[in-house]
């Protein structure tokens, strides 16, 4: 095992471009343990981890609010998704666990979403075949604040953003115990927010939440806030772009629109065309949350017609196609 400290004087890119240049055996695991404090990184750069050696991130203090990994980066920097976060795992990652600290992404917007410039991650775990592990953790940005390929598991963490701050062509990715806070836009009121873009694996899980809040800030008159929109190109035969998130036994503020998902008027496809126990858009035991703290049963009713309320069978199937998975 190779242990490692680094304090926020130090750089945690220079650390990991040392690892890379020891070139130590594949199976030996790394272990970063991030001193208290915030660890800044260059301006417009970004820490990229690209080893197959099982990786652990965790803070000394145990406590995400005591030590941050922040810096800006977004695509008007750096072109593509790997390209454009604080920290971005490659494809040759096999096992990567994140615990206890805060990955903040600072940009600020300056322009239209449609000017494509906005996208910022915190956090892209780009590996179709490994693991990611994140317990305690906080992630923070506004727009796609959380990208994940592959499969991955999030327990007890916290993630704001403002629109698909919580995308990606995963396979299965876990949220169990999370807080999900959509926050205010910094260039006004009156613009509509999206928790999710789901760009799932053809035929699985998806973005499956378990026992989450989803939070709000108010976003001004005329602000709809939704938990998913769909991407509009997903397909029977498509490899990805499967529109597969699921809410189980969530709580969801009443700031946000009764429908839950949207294909934005009909501008964009959906697919699959109507949610089912593995796939699309679906839910079951949805309560909401008044501005009072009384929770009442979600009317499934109300959701938009691509979404499917969830009986116990397709739970049970959903659970044992989640442990197929083996995350944990």
């Amino acid at each position: 095992m190779r242990n490692i400290r680094i304090t926020p004087e130090d750089n945690l890119s220079s650390a990991i471009a040392f690892l890379e240049s020891e070139k130590i055996a594949p199976e030996e695991e790394i272990v970063i343990t991030l001193a208290n404090g915030t660890h800044k990184g260059a301006l417009m750069d970004r820490i990229f981890y690209n080893l197959p050696n099982p990786l652990t991130i965790a803070s000394e203090s145990g406590n995400a609010k005591k030590c941050a990994l922040s810096g800006e980066n977004c695509e008007a920097f750096h072109k593509d998704t790997e390209n454009r976060a604080v920290i971005t795992f490659g494809m040759e990652c096999t096992r990567v666990t994140l615990r206890n600290f805060t990955i903040e992404n600072t940009h600020v917007k300056t322009n239209d979403d449609a000017s494509l410039g906005n996208q910022a991650e915190a956090i892209c775990f780009h590996c179709d075949k490994g693991f990611l592990f994140c317990e305690g953790m906080e992630f923070k940005s506004r727009q796609d604040t959380i990208h994940v390929r592959g499969f991955s598991h999030f327990k007890n963490c916290f993630v704001c953003g403002d629109v698909d701050f919580i995308w990606g062509y995963c396979d299965t990715a876990i949220f169990d115990g999370c807080t999900l806070h959509t926050i205010r836009d910094n260039r006004g009121d009156g613009r509509p927010a999206y928790v999710l873009q789901s760009r799932a694996k053809n035929s699985r899980p998806g973005f499956v939440f378990i026992n989450c809040d989803f939070t709000a800030e108010d976003r001004g008159e005329g602000a709809k806030i939704f938990i998913g929109r769909s991407q509009g190109t997903g397909k029977k035969d498509s490899v990805d772009r499967w529109d597969s998130i699921a809410l189980i036994k969530c709580r969801i503020s009443e700031k946000y629109d009764s429908a839950l998902w949207t294909d934005e008027g009909g501008t964009r496809a959906v697919y699959p065309e109507k949610g089912s126990a593995l796939t699309g858009w679906r839910e079951f035991g949805t309560v909401v949350v008044q501005s009072d703290g009384t929770e009442i049963p979600y009317d499934a009713k109300k959701q938009e017609r691509h979404g499917y309320a969830m009986t116990e069978n397709d739970l049970s199937i959903l659970q044992r196609e989640i442990e197929k998975t083996k995350i944990r």
